[in-house]
Parts: C-alpha cells; structure tokens; sequence
C-alpha cells in the first residue's frame, strides 16, 4: 500500500516508517530552495483538509521545480494544487498599478504542487511550484481509527 497513508495525532502510539508533520503554509518556502531551485524536504500537499478518505500530493526531496514568480498589483491565479498544466498556458492574470491587465503564461510543463500567496509584500506576490508528472505521486490519507 504505497499510495495509503495514516493521519495520526500522537506520533508514539503508531510504528511505521514515515512521519509528515504538519507546517504553517507560509513556512513551506523553507522547505525549497528557490535559488537552484531545489525541494529541501519531501512533503505532503492536502487538496481538502477534514475529508476521510483525503487525496494527496507526495513530492519527495531533491526535485528541481520549476518555479513561477507571479508578481503585481491585483493578481488572480487561475491554478489550484494538483492541477496539470503545459507549457505555455495561460495561469495568471495581474492588474497593474496602471489599470493594465498582463497574462501570465506557465514556462514549464508539469504538475502544480504549491500556489504560495504571499500577500504582505508589496507588490503582491504569489510562487507557484510546478514539478514533472512523474515527479509527484497521488497519495490516500485515512484517519487513524
């Protein structure tokens, strides 16, 4: 069962192999190098937090993801995680400060892993972590009974 995973909330009481703590969203940066760009540490994407059975994305460490900076006035982002995209496709639009709107056109092909708002910067800012298709694994997640 390589594709099923346990949600626990006490890590003693249970022995298997492979742990995924649970991380604040804005932390996750820490987990990638955005200079090489490198994945620093596997991890765990939840579409929808709360369902049981939950769907997944498993992206292990030591992938080079392509990397897309989305950056303006008033962006609108079109992806979600775990959406696929091909190169050249339309994932953003961005108003500028001129009332201009500019397209964002995806510069790589690929599985979205992460959409990453960050809203505090001026202007604001979005990352979007893209990996291959054969990069990110589907994953179940169960409750613990």
């Amino acid at each position: 069962m390589d594709n099923e995973y346990i949600l626990v909330t006490k890590r003693e009481n249970y022995r298997y192999k492979r742990f995924f703590g649970h991380i604040i969203y804005e932390h996750v940066l820490d987990y990638i190098d955005l200079v090489k760009p490198l994945i620093l540490n596997s991890f765990i994407v939840i579409k929808k937090f709360g369902e049981d059975p939950m769907n997944g994305l498993l992206v292990e460490k030591n992938i080079s993801p392509c990397l897309v900076e989305i950056k303006g006035h008033q962006p609108l982002v079109f992806v979600n995680e775990g959406d696929e995209i091909e190169e050249g496709d339309k994932i953003a639009y961005t108003i500028t400060n001129k009332s201009e709107i500019r397209v964002t056109r995806s510069p790589c092909s690929g599985i979205v892993v992460l959409v990453i708002n960050l809203p505090w910067e001026r202007p604001e800012r979005y990352i979007l972590v893209v990996v291959g298709k054969n990069e990110c694994r589907q994953i179940t997640i169960r409750k613990s009974s």
